[in-house]
């Protein structure tokens, strides 16, 4: 039987200081579900049972994939260690691939996207998206965390959909309070990683348009990656009204986002857009192209365009920079939107069901 308060060990790639939206995700769990009577341990490639700095063997050019690869030999001893009365696992591509169900306890899988959606049937991938699949399904449970995420895991991969609640990533909203108005606000925001399927170029294309016609308008790119070098030269061209900082600090964030008048996600694809939604939080509006998990927060302050469609991202940003009652409008409506629907009081609920449900059923089962 559970303990009273029960032990979840939440399996993740990232951790915080996150790299990306799933170490952000999961430093959130760690720090919501306490209030709902769950006890959080985290197993991540930078913090295992073993303590830090465990080195984590490289056996192919996928960090995630080695961990899951070092995992997939640990899992006994980490249960020893740990005695989880549930596991929870972040999974998709950058996250937690599962070969076989864990021992001794239940499984809740979190599916931030799919590896048929990032990559469709590549011949390189298509070995993941096959032990995705099969982990997914032999899982107890999987939070989608977007309706686009729910119909690739039903669709693509067989995945019942009785065995999947659509439960989107929760917000800390006491942590990003909403920024100043219209006329304190002078920036347009790309955070993330600095790949190209994140659309880096695409944004500094847009500004380069932009500052054109707003000359009082600067831009910051937040994020690591393999394209921050050249970024960073580019940046040069700008006089200084675009700023490539790299990774920044929680509290350095929170102030881009309240700086921006615009939050630009010029993504090919996303789990939902953690980053879209902290900026909603601090009343930014957004402007994404329209691909899965980014489909999924259309209106409420974000507005959408088409993938590849360099004018149209154009046309909608002149828009709201130009006008300021659209703006006002937008900031309320992302502000509300994240209070109504992606707060943790909102989603920390449906997660403590979910696990609840899980853990019923399994002590039922062993009854």
């Amino acid at each position: 039987m559970p303990a009273l308060t029960p032990r979840v060990a939440l399996l993740s790639y990232d951790d915080v200081p996150p790299i990306g939206g799933q170490g952000r995700y999961a430093g959130a769990l760690e720090q919501a579900m306490p209030a709902f009577d769950y006890e959080m341990e985290v197993v991540s490639a930078r913090r295992t049972p073993w303590g830090p700095g465990l080195r984590i063997p490289k056996r192919t050019r996928r960090a995630p994939l080695d961990f899951s690869l070092w995992l997939r030999r640990r899992l006994p001893e980490v249960a020893t260690r740990l005695r989880p009365d549930l596991w929870h696992a972040l999974g998709g591509p950058g996250g937690v691939l599962l070969f076989r169900h864990p021992p001794t306890a239940p499984l809740v899988y979190s599916a931030n996207h799919t590896y048929r959606t990032a990559h469709g049937r590549r011949l390189a991938t298509r070995p993941l998206g096959t032990i995705e699949a099969r982990a997914y399904r032999f899982s107890d449970h999987v939070i989608s965390i977007s309706p686009s995420t729910a119909e690739s895991l039903a669709k693509d991969y067989g995945v019942p959909p009785s065995k999947i609640s659509v439960i989107p990533v929760g917000i800390a909203t006491e942590w990003m309070l909403p920024g100043g108005g219209y006329q304190d606000r002078d920036t347009m925001l790309f955070v993330g990683r600095l790949v190209p399927i994140k659309g880096v170029p695409q944004f500094i294309s847009a500004f380069r348009d932009l500052s054109v016609k707003f000359p009082n308008l600067r831009a910051e790119i937040c994020g690591e990656g393999p394209l921050y070098n050249a970024a960073l030269a580019t940046a040069r061209e700008f006089g200084g009204r675009l700023q490539v900082r790299g990774r920044v600090s929680e509290a350095e964030l929170a102030q881009s986002y309240q700086r921006s008048l615009l939050m630009v996600v010029p993504s090919r694809f996303e789990g939902l857009g953690v980053v879209a939604l902290e900026a909603m939080a601090a009343g930014t509006p957004v402007l994404a192209t329209d691909v899965p998990g980014l489909t999924d927060l259309k209106g409420g302050g974000v507005a959408l365009v088409p993938l590849d469609d360099q004018p149209a991202l154009l046309t909608a940003a002149a828009a709201i920079l130009g006008d300021r009652a659209k703006w006002e409008h937008l900031s309320g409506e992302a502000r509300e939107t994240i209070l109504e629907r992606f707060s943790w009081t909102v989603v920390g609920p449906q997660i403590a069901e979910v696990y609840r449900s899980v853990l019923g059923s399994k002590a039922n089962q062993v009854a």
